[in-house]
């Protein structure tokens, strides 16, 4: 590593491998999957699996309060406010342990989920700035390996979970807190990591903040801050309207897919958690950085349209899998998702920092964010409902919601096809 970023890089390493030890129990399939079939006969099926998409929503979801954030945050130090929602991420994942199983224990799993991603949220949003700064060369290589650290261990506590549940249901209610005092280690780690010309972003943050303090004044100046950057900014503009159409069609189909694993394929829990969140998290760290290095020779729109294909073979092996009841093309599908989840990871993190200069990052990230957050508001409620009213239509057929996803996602990939041929002509016209 640089040597200027070796020991920031160390801390932060210590991190991605602690904190997941809490935070692997809220991710999307992990904690749906396990409401899936331990909330089985508790609620109606329909409220269940609606339930199931708000879990599988809510790391999308909750970016929708990136500008929330954006705004708590400026003027302030990044690290200090970072570790104090890591503690609130901590506690809040506590509370899933605790609830009876019970409809209103499911409304607490559901709540204390939210609660946990919405504080990860800010995190995101906050360690933009930091990432930015902190390592200006080789970012999608440090990053990487962050994220291959964190998605390892995430897949390791899956595969615990799922084990222990698969003989004992009530088991998470003792491994949940001890893993999240685990993370407490990781909270320390991160908290000793220093922001590189700190006093001068602090200082171009306060003067472009809007003279009134009010709550709602910084609310209308970042709102305002975000226009300004879709409206300003036509290449970021279609860059994430391409992203958006990729997100929704990803996102529309991963609470079909757990709910398939359930109710079509009967898999338990340790089968069921290896499908879907296990083998696409073990990929991940295999295939970033391959994915890491080709980030780093080419743009983002470049990576895009080349990357973006896999999630359409993934689409393809889940329709044919369901389709034809074929168990091992369904973890197949699962493979492919996770080695196109292995780019997806860097390139939501690292994308939108081709486009913006480093004091307008938080702009950025807040529409970057936000717009996932949109997506997470109506892609998997979508797809829930379309595999509703498939089963109902034509019983045995709600897999079909993954050919609408595959229209959806072809769309977007023919979209970044286009930018990079764009941006190839204009770099050869530079050169």
């Amino acid at each position: 590593m640089p040597w200027l970023a070796r020991a920031n890089y160390a801390r932060e390493l210590r991190a991605s491998f602690f904190l997941p030890w809490a935070i692997a129990a809220t991710e999307g399939s992990v904690i749906g999957f396990i409401v899936r079939k331990l909330y089985d006969g508790v609620v109606p099926d329909t409220l269940l699996n609606f339930l199931v998409a708000a879990l599988i929503a809510a790391p999308a979801l909750a970016n929708i309060t990136s500008f929330g954030w954006a705004i708590a945050v400026s003027g302030r130090k990044k690290i200090p406010f970072i570790t104090g929602l890591q503690i609130m991420v901590v506690v809040a994942i506590m509370a899933i342990a605790a609830a009876p199983r019970s409809p209103s224990g499911l409304f607490i799993i559901v709540a204390a989920a939210y609660i946990s991603r919405i504080c990860l949220a800010g995190v995101v949003t906050i360690r933009a700035t930091v990432w930015g700064v902190n390592y200006p060369t080789q970012r999608a290589r440090m990053t990487g390996k962050f994220q291959a650290v964190s998605v390892t261990i995430s897949s390791l506590i899956a595969i615990g979970l799922g084990y222990a549940m698969q003989y004992s249901e009530n088991s998470y209610r003792i491994l949940i807190p001890i893993f999240g005092l685990i993370a407490l280690i990781g909270v320390g780690a991160y908290a000793r990591i220093k922001v590189r010309t700190e006093s001068t972003i602090l200082a171009r943050e306060q003067a472009q903040s809007d003279e009134s303090t009010s709550p709602l004044a910084n609310i209308k100046s970042l709102l305002r801050g975000i226009i300004r950057v879709m409206f300003d900014d036509r290449d970021y503009r279609r860059y994430q309207t391409c992203q958006f159409m990729i997100g929704i069609g990803n996102m529309m189909s991963w609470a079909p897919f757990v709910i398939i694993a359930k109710e079509q394929f009967g898999l338990d829990y340790l089968p069921g958690l290896m499908l879907t969140q296990v083998i696409p998290l073990l990929m991940m760290p295999i295939f970033i950085p391959f994915w890491a290095k080709f980030m780093d020779r080419v743009h983002i729109v470049t990576f895009r349209a080349v990357h973006s294909w896999v999630f359409v073979v993934t689409f393809v092996l889940s329709l044919i899998a369901a389709q034809t009841d074929t168990l091992w093309l369904l973890y197949a599908a699962s493979v492919a998702r996770g080695i196109a989840f292995g780019g997806g990871a860097l390139a939501w993190n690292l994308g939108h920092l081709q486009y913006v200069k480093p004091e307008r990052s938080t702009d950025y990230m807040a529409v970057h964010v936000t717009l996932t957050g949109v997506r997470g508001l109506t892609a998997p409620f979508l797809g829930v409902a379309l595999y509703s009213l498939y089963e109902s239509i034509w019983p045995g057929e709600g897999s079909l919601v993954f050919a609408v996803g595959l229209v959806i996602t072809l769309c977007g990939t023919f979209g970044f096809k286009s930018l990079s041929r764009a941006v190839i002509k204009q770099q050869s016209m530079e050169t």
